[in-house]
């Protein structure tokens, strides 16, 4: 199952900022996404991927109380 954690890079190191429950010698995936990457790269990314494309379906509504919330 997928998790995120912290962690700081430093002498040539990723380390956790807290234990992690690992077994030792547990090989592990690591996706690194750096905290400086402007938002307007990170919509421009998520829109070629196909992110927002619900909200071009016909029906799609989801700023309203006909989404099943209530409206406060």
């Amino acid at each position: 199952m997928p998790r995120t954690i912290q962690a700081i890079y430093e002498d040539g190191v990723l380390k956790p900022l807290r234990k992690l429950d690992l077994s030792e010698q547990q090989a592990v995936e690591i996706l690194i996404l750096e905290d400086n990457l402007p938002a307007s790269r990170i919509a421009e990314v998520a829109g070629k991927a196909g992110s927002y494309n619900f909200l071009g379906r016909s029906g799609e509504d989801i700023y309203t109380a006909e989404d099943g919330e209530g409206l406060a």
